[in-house]
This record gives C-alpha cells, structure tokens and sequence, in this order.
C-alpha cells in the first residue's frame, strides 16, 4: 500500500498547469476561473492562471491580486504580447499542462506545443458559442485534433459537434457539467422574499422576472423584451429586472423605449456577486438562442426560482420540460409569454419545478467539478 500512495503522490506532484482564459471581465468561463482560484483543485497539483487580455476596467471589476493569477499587458485584442509572455512562463515555471479556454487560448496553445513544446500537454475546454460551430473552427480541428490531449465540453450536444463535425475521436473528450458557486449567492440567502411569497395570483407587490448574463444577440434579452406587451395583456403587475452587459444593451434599451416599456424594465448593469440581482426576483427567464452549461441556471436553481428558458441547445439538454422548468420556442416572444403567465397562474406547477430544480442544483458543486478536473489532469 505505501509504494502504490509513494507513487500516486509522484504522478500528481509533476503537474504544474496553467490556465489559460481569453479575456477577464465577467462571464461563465471567468466564473469558472475565479473559483478556481479559490478553491484548490488538488493540494499537489500547482494551477497558476492567465488573462490573455484585461478587461476588468470596462465593468468596475479589480484585478485578482493573488500570487498565481496573471493579466497580459497586451492591450489590443489581437497583440500578440500574451503568446511571448505564455512562452515565457511556460519556460521559467516548468509547465507541463495548458489548460485552454477560449480560441485565442487554443489556437496559442497548439502553436506553443507544435513549434515550441512538443511534449506539453494540453486541454482544449469546449464552452461552446456560435462562433465555435462555424465552418473555419471545425476545419481547424479537423486538421490538429490530434496535436490535442484531451478536449473538455460541457454538453453532449458539443461532444456530437466534435465527434461528427470536427472528427474527434470520442475517448479524447470528456464532458463535465458547470457548477453554482454559493458564494456568489450568500447576499441572496440572507434577503430574498422569494417566489412562493410573492409570484402568485392577488398579490400586492408586482411579479419580478429576472434575467442575469452577458447582453448579446445570442442571450435572445430582444426575445423577452418583445414578449412583455404580449404578457400585460395578461398579467397587469409585474417588472422585468435585466442584470448584465454587453454589446447589445443600447439595441436592448432602445427596444424597450420603442415599445414603451420603461416603466417595467430596469437594466441593472454588471452585479457583482450576483445574488444581490437574484434576490429581487421572482422568477427566472434564459431566452437564449444558443447555450451550452449556463451559470445562471443552476444559480437560479439553487436560489429556488422557477426557470422558463428557450428550447434552444443546450437548455433543451440541461432543463427537463415540467420537471425542473418549462421550456417555450426559442425565439417565440408569444410562447414565452404564456409560459411565464402559465408559471405565474399555476402556483402548483412553479412549486414543483422549484423543487426539482432545486434537487439538480445539489448535483452541480464546486466540489464534484474539482475532483473531475482532477482527474482530468492526472490522465494527460
């Protein structure tokens, strides 16, 4: 027994990974990163991480100031600084696991194991937007999977796009869910009226739907925006609270202008922790078009709000229809509009997905995520 722990102890002691995220700022891949920082993935496994780009400025958000977390002085996007500081620090600090989140991080990660560091290992994390299922990005896959380790994707659906599109072979992808951070719901725990106080027929208080993310075309905020006329013809007291941002927020506030919704639309900007936006709602709307382990839903989950969220993938894949959500037709303004009036008239049916919710959201923990990406980095 001592000589096979002795050897254990030995094989997790070489790892030194580096992780490696596009950009700073806010978002499910930085959420995935600022917890990591947190929480050791193993004792033994040393785990520095590095921005290819600094973004924090635009949203009020400091810099990380602990010793193993890193920001590129680059300040155009496409600088190629952050490739000669990643060479750098792969050199003096013994690398031998990138760990790559984003395509510039991908694309930098087998240049540097191609030309530079030929036995460095290296995980390609599939997060999956649009951008990454276009024609250019599954040709280039096709062409260097094979320089790749072992790819990491979040939903089956994106395991089917490198397995079919992309020719990957499936024993080199491993998929491991998301995960809800309590931390960054403490503020909610200790406030929040909650859905069965409040999101019920006869009430005083306004019904709240909520929305928390980035604000692009992709997130379909334009989808629930349009479905709010449709839904005061049916509800006469609610307000829609919107906490995020992103390039599409000044479409999304002329939107809600054209329509003549000011007075029941609040954009809330970036919240940081983001249970302070989760303790005013009621309900929880994802009307994204494209998804792939969205945060947001297991954090609603764990706070215990009903979920309405489009069918797009991968929510269609993550949220069973009546059991711990309801699902309308991406991009249907008139069917997410009854499906929020369907949760708001029918305590018992938000009562049920609220529960299992909240059964899925004891699946997704911090803990279980550390102990697959633990094994991850003992198997390359």
């Amino acid at each position: 027994m001592a000589a096979v722990a002795t050897e254990k102890f030995d094989m997790v002691e070489g790892k030194r990974v580096l992780y490696l995220v596009d950009k700073s700022g806010f978002g499910g891949v930085q959420t995935i990163a600022y917890t990591l920082i947190r929480h050791l993935v193993d004792e033994q496994i040393e785990m520095d991480f590095f921005f290819l780009r600094n973004i924090n400025d635009r949203f009020g958000m400091e810099d990380r100031c602990e010793p193993n977390v890193f920001y590129s002085r680059a300040k155009w996007r496409y600088s190629l600084r952050p490739f000669f500081e990643i060479l750098r620090f792969v050199r003096e600090k013994k690398v031998t696991i990138l760990h790559l989140n984003g395509n510039k991080s991908i694309i930098l990660g087998l240049v540097i194991k191609k030309f530079f560091h030929p036995t460095i290992k290296i995980i390609a994390h599939e997060h999956g937007g649009v951008f990454d299922y276009s024609r250019w990005y599954a040709a280039f896959l096709k062409i260097f999977s094979g320089y790749f380790d072992l790819f990491i994707t979040i939903s089956n659906y994106r395991k089917q796009f490198l397995v079919k599109r992309c020719l990957v072979i499936p024993s080199a992808i491993r998929v491991i869910d998301n995960f809800v951070d309590p931390a960054r719901l403490a503020f909610a725990s200790t406030c929040r009226s909650g859905h069965s106080a409040r999101c019920c027929l006869g009430g005083d208080n306004p019904l709240v739907i909520g929305y928390v993310g980035g604000l692009s075309k992709i997130k379909g905020c334009d989808v629930l925006i349009r479905a709010l006329p449709l839904l005061r013809e049916r509800i006469s007291n609610f307000r829609v609270l919107i906490a995020g941002d992103g390039p599409a927020r000044m479409e999304l506030e002329k939107l809600v202008a054209t329509l003549g919704l000011e007075d029941i639309v609040s954009f809330l900007g970036f919240v940081d922790p983001p249970g302070k936006a989760y303790a005013q709602f009621d309900m929880m709307v994802i009307p994204s078009r494209s998804e792939e382990g969205p945060i947001c839903l297991y954090e609603a989950w764990m706070m215990g709000l009903p979920v309405v969220a489009s069918d797009a993938p991968v929510l269609n894949e993550r949220i069973r229809d009546g059991e711990t959500g309801i699902l309308f037709q991406s991009e249907n303004p008139s069917d997410l509009a009854e499906k929020i009036c369907s949760v708001y008239c029918n305590p018992d049916v938000a009562a049920h997905i609220r529960e299992g919710g909240g059964r899925e959201a004891e699946r997704h923990t911090v803990e279980r995520y550390r102990s697959d990406l633990r094994e991850v980095y003992l198997s390359v």
